[in-house]
C-alpha cells in the first residue's frame, strides 16, 4: 500500500497546518465511542507503523503486515520509541510486574529530592510573606519532611530513613558554608533526632525576599556565637612579639572580640582622655587604635 495525499494509511489522520505544520496522528478504537491518540508523528508512515503496533498490543491484528515503503521505514530507535509511547498510552506494560515494583535507586532519589523538592521549599521559605514572620519557614520546613517521608519509603529496598538523608544534605550544606566540623557536629548533636528542626535548617533561606529575619549565616553565627569566638581565639592568637599596635595601645590581650575591644577602650579612654589629664595626642592615638580594633573583629565576625 502507498500512501497518498488522497489516501492515508489505516488509523492515520493529517493533522492541520496551522498546528506546527504538516503532522499525523495516529489513533484506535478501542471500544464503542473510545478512541486511544496513539501520538503525532512527522509521516504518515510512522504514525501508520504506531497504528500497527496498537493492533498487534490489543490482539486484533489480523496476521497481514503493513507494507512499508523502503524510503519510509522506521529506524531501530523510532520502533523502540514508538512501541514504547503506544503501549504507555494503551495501559500496557512492556516490563515484568516484579520490575514494576522496584525501588528507585536512592541515589536517584536523593538527586531529584534535593534539586527539586528542596530547592522549591527553600524558595517558598525565602518569600515570607506570610501571616507573620517565620510562618512561611515553618510550613516549608513541615512540607519537606513530608515530602522525605513519601520518597524514601522502602527500606527493603535499600533507601536510607528520611530523617538520615536530610541530616546528610545539612552536613553537606554546613560543611560548604562554614567547614566547620565542630559546628557540624553541634547542630546535629542539638537537632539531629528532630526532623522538623533538621528540616528547617534544610529550607533556612540565605535571604528572605521581604527582608524579615535573619539570614541563613547569620542565624546559626547568632545561635552559636561562641563557636565562632573559640574558632576566632584559636586562629588569631598573637605572641607577645606579634601583638598588633591598636591592641598595645588599648592594653589588650587575647582573645580578642569586639566587646572585649569596647571596655579596653572605656577604661584607657579614663587615663589618657584631656578632661582627667591625658593629653590630645595620646586621646587621638587611642581613638585610632579603637577604630582599627573594631575594623579588625567585625571582618572575623568577633
Amino acid at each position: 500500500m502507498a500512501a497518498s495525499k488522497e489516501k492515508l494509511p489505516r488509523g492515520v489522520t493529517a493533522l492541520p497546518t496551522e498546528r506546527g505544520g504538516r503532522k499525523f496522528r495516529a489513533s484506535i478504537k478501542r471500544g464503542k465511542g473510545d478512541v486511544v491518540h496513539l501520538g503525532i508523528y512527522e509521516t504518515p508512515w510512522l504514525a501508520a507503523f504506531a497504528f500497527d503496533v496498537a493492533v498487534r498490543a490489543i490482539g486484533r491484528g489480523d496476521g497481514s503486515t503493513l507494507d512499508i515503503p523502503h524510503t519510509e521505514q522506521p529506524s531501530a530507535n523510532d520502533v523502540w520509541e514508538i512501541n514504547a509511547r503506544v503501549k504507555q498510552r494503551l495501559g500496557l506494560e512492556d516490563r515484568p510486574e516484579e520490575h514494576r515494583r522496584h525501588a528507585p535507586a536512592p541515589e536517584q532519589l536523593l538527586s531529584i529530592f534535593e534539586v527539586a523538592v528542596l530547592g522549591f521549599w527553600k524558595h517558598q521559605a525565602a518569600d515570607d510573606s506570610w501571616g507573620h514572620p517565620g510562618a512561611g519557614l515553618d510550613t516549608a520546613a513541615w512540607q519537606l519532611n513530608a515530602a522525605a517521608e513519601a520518597f524514601f519509603w522502602s527500606a527493603e529496598s535499600g533507601h536510607p530513613a528520611p530523617i538520615d538523608v536530610m541530616k546528610r544534605l545539612l552536613t553537606r550544606r554546613l560543611d560548604a558554608v562554614f567547614r566547620l566540623q565542630k559546628l557540624t557536629r553541634e547542630i546535629l548533636d542539638d537537632d539531629g533526632d528532630e526532623p522538623l528542626r533538621i528540616a528547617r535548617w534544610l529550607v533556612y533561606p540565605d535571604k528572605f525576599v521581604t527582608g524579615r529575619g535573619r539570614t541563613f549565616v547569620e542565624e546559626i553565627r547568632t545561635l552559636y556565637s561562641d563557636i565562632f569566638a573559640d574558632e576566632a581565639e584559636r586562629n588569631t592568637s598573637h605572641a607577645p612579639g606579634e601583638m598588633p599596635e591598636w591592641a598595645t595601645v588599648l592594653g589588650l590581650l587575647p582573645p580578642f572580640r569586639l566587646s572585649r575591644i569596647r571596655e579596653a577602650y572605656r577604661a584607657r579612654s579614663r587615663i589618657v582622655h584631656p578632661d582627667v589629664g591625658g593629653s590630645d595626642a595620646e586621646f587621638i592615638r587611642l581613638n585610632a587604635a579603637y577604630e582599627e580594633a573594631r575594623a579588625y573583629c567585625e571582618s572575623r565576625g568577633l
